[in-house]
């Protein structure tokens, strides 16, 4: 019996929505007939996709119109709200002035609590002061230059004579004067005083003349035109006792009008003057008169400097003080008047010295 041969495209079966292709009594198209049909098919869907992709976003979108008209009358409401960019401006301007004023009315009543803090503690210490009982007796020797102040110079040698301590002694030095100062001083002379001549040269020099006739253990100054506290000299042998290890002092003094100290005008009431020490600080602006100062005597800094004719006493608190910070000591020292007359103060070597003073007091 003869073998019937089958042709290649008999044996291709195409599978088309489950229904086998190829099968006898039914017609065959071909295999390229029905991959482009499939490829047609293919095509239809991802036309349909992208229909109903679009009819999605379409539905988005005319549900977004729906809130239109909301959003417009938003944005209309916050425009009207929003004020012109000049009128804003000004407005932060005025605030930032109100923001400074109020700093500084801060930054003054934190002076003035400061201040009344200070002047609390000056008082407290000198009422303890007052009634304590200092436990040894150094001799305290006072330096005072004078020159053409006979009219001074009594006021300030009786609040020495004054003071509720009574171990000091008094060096009086006469700078050349040329009034009747030589004739008061010879009438007073003895005693706790003694009295010597300059050559003239300032008043850096004549305190170095005392200070090479002093006998105490410890230095004190006094100007001609200022009166000491009748209690100072007590309170500096009572803080150097507090404070062995301390070699310098400063404590507090009263100025009679601080608007004359400043040139700006005058009458201004008496005030407390009694300052924190920082060197730094206080190589910039002097915050003690040499009237508040007091160390223990044979220090090596412990000279003035003759080439200075206004800021002596600035350089000596300062070389004092360089290596070694002083005692703050809350008790009033001085009384400092500005009314006498040849004042040193603000006078025309003041800017040079000052430079000079800052310059080499520097750590």
């Amino acid at each position: 019996m003869a073998t019937k041969r089958v042709l290649p495209t008999e044996r291709i079966v195409l599978a088309e929505d489950g229904v086998g292709a190829g099968h006898a009594g039914s017609p065959s198209r071909g295999p390229s007939c029905a991959l482009s049909d499939g490829k047609a098919r293919s095509g239809r869907a991802r036309d349909m996709r992208r229909l109903l992709s679009a009819l999605r976003r379409l539905a988005a979108l005319e549900k977004s119109a729906e809130v239109l008209p909301e959003l417009g009358q938003r944005l209309a409401a916050l425009e009207q709200s929003v004020e012109p960019v000049p009128e804003l401006a000004r407005r932060m301007t005025a605030s930032a002035r109100e923001i400074g004023a109020a700093s500084a009315r801060i930054e003054g009543l934190e002076h003035a609590l400061d201040e009344q803090r200070r002047h609390l503690q000056v008082r407290t210490v000198m009422d303890w002061i007052a009634h304590a009982t200092v436990r040894t007796a150094p001799l305290v020797s006072v330096v005072l230059p004078t020159r053409d102040r006979c009219a001074w110079l009594p006021r300030a040698i009786a609040s020495v004579r004054a003071q509720t301590y009574p171990h000091w002694e008094l060096l009086i030095v006469d700078d050349e004067s040329v009034d009747d100062t030589p004739a008061l001083l010879a009438g007073i002379s003895g005693g706790q005083l003694r009295t010597f001549r300059a050559r003239g040269a300032g008043v850096c020099a004549a305190r170095n003349v005392a200070l090479a006739h002093a006998r105490g253990e410890i230095i004190a100054y006094l100007d001609d035109d200022n009166v000491m506290h009748p209690g100072w000299l007590k309170s500096v042998v009572w803080g150097f006792e507090q404070r062995p290890e301390a070699e310098t002092l400063y404590g507090a003094f009263v100025v009679d009008d601080t608007a004359r100290v400043l040139q700006v005008d005058r009458g201004d009431l008496p005030r407390l003057c009694f300052y924190a020490y920082d060197h730094k600080a206080v190589a910039e602006n002097n915050i003690a008169d040499i009237g508040c100062i007091a160390h223990r005597a044979g220090l090596a800094e412990a000279h003035f400097d003759e080439s200075l004719r206004e800021m002596g006493d600035w350089d000596l608190f300062l070389r004092l003080t360089r290596d070694r910070p002083p005692l703050a000591l809350p008790a009033i020292a001085c009384f400092y008047t500005t009314d006498a007359p040849h004042r040193l103060s603000n006078g025309p070597t003041n800017r040079a010295e000052g430079a000079t003073v800052r310059a080499r007091n520097q750590r």
